[in-house]
């Protein structure tokens, strides 16, 4: 059984299958002597080529390099810092009827953003000022019936009703008037609910018109009010590389002018995203020079010890039968396939923790080529790591 190769898409190998015929079957014109003389010889997952091979002009390798530091390519999205930023909603279903701020404006806690008219509302309101009429009643209904049972014409059990009626309108009275009064003017009738500033910032968002209905419901917030100067920045990390980042971590990001903006991580989520196998990192930036946006997307790097390991180009390592694998070049025109478990560092380089030394050269040209040798090879003559010949 031939065994499954996958690897990441680069034109070159396209051109593989075609060199590997020509370098073998290049001997048109030429002695069947000259192809044996030509051809490799594979053992165990190792081939050896004759010196001066024409196959050896389609392969490269590269050293590997000291895996001591690494720099993690990591997606990122810009969001507001929940320490400074606060959504504004509506309490209650109304319509839009005016706007008292404008976006970028500072704005102070407490102060109107907007005012809305509601029906519901202003129930509210007739609720507060009829249990203030009711309040008011059942205060002189206690007042005469105590009167009366100081002159013995109302009995005690009277006195109990009345000051029972009293507690309760007290309690509907105040229900009601806390309920207005929390949102708005609660002396009166006018259905007009302020919608203000849970926070001192900027109105940095604005989502809503004069007459555009509103309602709790409503999926996206009619305002936000936060602080541009300080953002964060939200990274997702593969959750096979989420334990080599710690807080304190420098990361760097694109600015608006191209130069790095440097940040520091403040915090590693201890849970994996189910759906998305990814572990989000927290770090805050410095944007007073307003040089990044909420909700932009951005490409950070972050600076980690890889702890010890090497780095190597990521087109030198082959997927084979699910395994990872590389070509290691141990001497001139003598090659070794060799298994190995790398894990993604970005920019197009992967990290590999053991099982190769400083310094060894693997093939980043070719491996593809390598390992068709080595399918094409006698089951007694190849027994490479992943591979099962026919």
């Amino acid at each position: 059984m031939k065994s499954t190769v996958a690897h990441r898409p680069r034109a070159r190998h396209a051109m593989l299958p075609a060199l590997l015929a020509l370098a073998l079957l290049g001997g048109c014109g030429r002695e069947p002597a000259s192809y044996t003389e030509d051809a490799p010889q594979v053992s165990a997952g190792q081939i050896l080529f004759p010196a001066g091979s024409r196959q050896l002009d389609v392969l490269r390798s590269e050293r590997v390099t000291a895996g001591a530091s690494a720099s993690l390519q990591l997606p990122g999205r810009v969001v507001w810092d929940e320490t400074r930023s606060s959504a504004l909603r509506t309490p209650l279903a109304g319509q839009v009827a005016r706007i008292e701020a404008q976006p970028g404006q500072k704005v102070k806690a407490g102060q109107v953003i907007a005012w809305i008219t509601s029906p519901e509302f202003g129930q509210a309101q007739a609720e507060g000022v009829r249990g203030r009429a009711e309040l008011q009643l059942a205060r002189r209904e206690l007042d005469r019936t105590r009167e009366l049972h100081a002159a013995g014409v109302a009995s005690g059990r009277e006195l109990d009703e009345a000051e029972a009626s009293f507690a309760g309108s007290q309690a509907d009275h105040a229900r009601a008037t806390a309920f207005a009064r929390a949102y708005g003017n609660g002396q009166h009738v006018d259905q007009r609910l302020p919608l203000r500033a849970p926070i001192d910032g900027v109105l940095v968002e604005r989502r809503m018109s004069p007459g555009m209905a509103v309602s709790p419901d409503s999926e996206q917030p009619l305002a936000m009010i936060g602080d541009p100067d300080r953002l964060w920045l939200l990274l997702d990390v593969p959750e096979s590389l989420a334990g080599r980042l710690k807080a304190g971590m420098q990361v760097s990001v694109p600015g608006a002018d191209g130069q790095p903006q440097q940040a520091s991580l403040q915090h590693v989520d201890d849970f994996v995203d189910s759906e998305r196998r990814v572990v989000q990192a927290r770090a805050e930036l410095d944007n007073r020079a307003r040089g990044f946006k909420a909700g932009q997307y951005v490409r950070a790097q972050v600076a980690v010890p890889a702890g010890g390991g090497v780095s190597l180009p990521d087109a030198a390592v082959l997927l084979i039968d699910g395994k990872q694998v590389v070509f290691v070049e141990e001497a001139k025109g003598r090659f070794a396939r060799r298994a190995v478990r790398a894990e993604e560092l970005g920019d197009g380089r992967l990290w590999v923790r053991e099982g190769l030394a400083q310094g060894a050269r693997v093939v980043v040209e070719g491996g593809l080529l390598l390992q068709q040798l080595v399918d094409s090879a006698p089951a007694a003559a190849s027994t490479g790591t992943g591979h099962a010949a026919p």
